[in-house]
């Protein structure tokens, strides 16, 4: 029984959002973009939600305030739809029918195929009279109509069903090991020890504590003193006074339970001594261990399957322990939903899993590349190329699209001289010629990024220019927004030859492929030409050609680099 869908209206920063959702969802996307927003919205309608109604999961603060006039009375309601729905009718097992279905039942028949599907639609709003968030919850049928109020009662068994438990990205083990954690709290109170056993121990207990205090002396006066009480206030019995070196109780050494784990040098440290990517990585094995042991045991539901929202699951972790840690939270029992700012994480996830979630022109919006949206070849390509090993192209607000490595060189070096900032803007450099055009821009209008590309005159280049023309996401089209050309130049290193930079060809020409290859003398057409082949290599001469920007200042810098460099910045300052 799969959450196929959520929709999310003005819900804090969202006005209008609609995810969606598979067995694995993986979300990116920038701080405030709405990530965490999308895992809260799940809490509040499976975990926090009550059917008797009495405390709103929701506060003032996460409504909708579309404007900076905007308050709680005026704030349109907030609306979320969950959708469960069978791929193929008849999937879902039948104690789902047994629990959601039948008298007041709340499973609908999508047609044509009769599909199972569940809805469940939760809205809050300000009310004027209590002064408060008044929160209401009703199921919907087959064409989105509430289901009369009886059927509301069904609301704890779809929670039972699918519960969902959540994983915040602050994560202090000594709170998270304590006796009343969510959950260590359950592997303390759960004790399995017999009576008689209980007692042998308590006994052992109580002479080994006998024997400490002895031992040490000290304790013996103490005791002694603090028995004087009984001469002041009655108390029961005749030792009134007792001190214990270690827990007289099996209860207490329980509740006194704690994790150490060893240090470099091996000794045993207490969980909250270690570091925080330790101690956070801990917390994570925890909350699989407390899935795999108590959720079925507390639900007492056979088909019972949880939700699980990650936020942050990388967080102080080195990046091979991240893209190691994607294999227990892939193995964790029942549907993900994963926030995360780690492209070693999205190194180890399918790409048709990752959702970017990110703002335009004040809206929030997803974009995700679907299967089968690029051919299998291309698809592998793109996953070798950005996803494998350049995942934090996916945080991207806009690509900046070149040939090669000289191209990237480029661009860095332009923007420096121009004074612009391109991690800043959220701009990244795209070396394409390694692929294919076509592919990267194409998952680039899938997941919602922005682009810019810089093509070479060509025959390879023209071909590039269609292929960018063809993707070009404006309507009406903008062409000069998204693609400048290397006018008359085959390449980057003949345009920047006849853009002033032939004197910085002559000085780091390699004598010996001079005498070689350099035939011509300086004026002839062939020149150029011939000098571009003594450079020692390709990025060596981009890397001088930056060094001279930089002391010649921002009118040396060619029209069609500083056109690519700001459009692109300006691309992603649209989002």
């Amino acid at each position: 029984m799969l959450l196929t869908n959520l929709k999310i209206e003005n819900y804090r920063g969202i006005k209008s959002l609609e995810l969606e959702l598979a067995p694995t969802i993986v979300l990116v996307g920038e701080n405030n973009c709405g990530k965490t927003t999308v895992l809260h919205a799940l809490r509040a309608c499976l975990s926090l939600l009550r059917s008797s109604g009495r405390v709103s999961p929701f506060e003032e603060f996460d409504l909708h305030f579309s404007n900076p006039a905007a308050d709680p009375s005026t704030a349109p309601p907030i609306v979320i739809t969950l959708t469960f729905e069978e791929k193929t009718a008849g999937e879902w097992p039948e104690e789902v029918e047994q629990r959601l279905g039948g008298d007041g039942g709340v499973i609908a028949l999508v047609p044509p195929d009769d599909r199972n599907r569940v809805q469940l639609r939760v809205s809050a709003e300000y009310s004027r009279v209590t002064q408060d968030i008044d929160t209401s919850f009703e199921f919907l049928d087959a064409v989105g109509s509430p289901l009369p109020a009886k059927n509301r009662g069904r609301l704890a068994n779809l929670q039972q069903l699918r519960p969902l438990f959540y994983l915040s990205a602050l994560r202090d083990a000594g709170k998270e090991f304590s006796r009343t954690s969510q959950f260590w709290s359950p592997f303390v109170k759960n004790s399995q020890i017999d009576e008689a056993t209980k007692a042998s121990i308590e006994a052992q207990l109580e002479d080994i504590n006998a024997q400490i205090i002895e031992a040490h002396g000290t304790f013996k006066g103490v005791r002694e003193h603090l028995a004087k009480i009984q001469e002041l206030v009655a108390l029961g019995g005749q030792d009134v006074v007792n001190v214990d070196a270690i827990p007289a109780r099996v209860f207490d050494m329980l509740n006194r339970t704690q994790v150490s784990i060893a240090s470099a040098t091996g000794a045993r440290l207490p969980i909250g001594r270690h570091g925080e990517g330790t101690q956070s990585l801990t917390v994570l094995m925890l909350f699989d261990a407390f899935l795999k042991s108590e959720l079925a045991r507390k639900q007492g539901v056979n088909e019972s399957k949880p939700i699980v929202a990650l936020e942050e699951p990388e967080a102080h972790l080195h990046p091979n322990a991240v893209r190691a840690l994607w294999k227990t939270i892939r193995d964790i029992d029942g549907q993900k939903l994963i926030a995360t700012h780690s492209g070693d994480l999205l190194s180890e996830v399918d790409l048709t899993a990752i959702r970017r979630i990110y703002k335009s022109r004040g809206q929030v919006k997803v974009g995700a590349i679907a299967a089968g949206a690029l051919n299998p070849r291309d698809q592998r390509k793109f996953d070798f190329l950005v996803r494998r090993t350049r995942g934090e192209l996916f945080f991207a607000r806009c690509w900046l699209l070149g040939e090669g490595e000289t191209e990237a060189i480029l661009f860095a070096g332009v923007a420096e001289v121009l004074g612009l900032d391109l991690e800043q803007a959220g701009v990244r450099c795209l070396e394409y010629r390694l692929g294919d055009i076509d592919y990267f821009l194409d998952a680039a209008n899938a997941l919602g990024i922005s682009w810019h590309c810089l093509t070479d005159a060509d025959d390879q280049g023209a071909s590039d220019v269609n292929k960018a023309e063809d993707r070009v996401p404006d309507s009406p089209k903008r062409r000069w927004r998204h693609i400048s050309v290397l006018t008359n130049a085959a390449s980057i290193e003949p345009y920047l030859a006849a853009n002033g930079f032939l004197d910085v060809y002559e000085a780091i020409a390699v004598p010996a492929k001079k005498l070689a290859k350099l035939k011509v003398a300086p004026g002839d057409p062939a020149y150029a030409e011939q000098l571009i082949k003594c450079i020692p290599d390709k990025p060596t001469a981009a890397y001088a050609v930056v060094e001279a920007m930089r002391q010649r200042g921002v009118g040396s810098v060619p029209k069609a680099l500083k056109g690519a460099v700001i459009k692109a910045v300006a691309l992603a300052r649209r989002q």
